[in-house]
């Protein structure tokens, strides 16, 4: 993947995401936000999907610090709810505890 357009691109058709449920709209936020950071894709052109209750914030609207910090805290609320869903993204994670 050569441009920033190319990697939106795949995003959109790779990691899809789900507003359906709680669970599949947690599982596919955190799925997109951890291949977004993987890629390097700037914040400000990130998805807006999640957005924090507490700063009222959509996910691409937030200060690094901040956004990793919000993305922190929805893996750990996934994994502490969705245990299954967690493992589906973070396979290397659960293999190893």
């Amino acid at each position: 993947m050569e441009s920033l357009e190319e990697k939106l691109q795949f995003l959109r058709e790779t990691y899809p995401l789900v507003p359906h449920t709680a669970a599949g709209q947690m599982w596919s936020s955190v799925r997109r936000m951890k291949a977004e950071k993987e890629l390097g894709i700037p914040i400000n052109r990130r998805t807006g999907f999640a957005v924090s209750l507490e700063s009222g914030l959509a996910a691409n609207e937030m200060q690094e610090e901040a956004w990793e910090e919000f993305y922190a805290g929805l893996c750990d609320d996934l994994h502490q709810r969705f245990p299954e869903l967690y493992r589906s993204i973070f396979r290397d994670a659960a293999d190893a505890t």
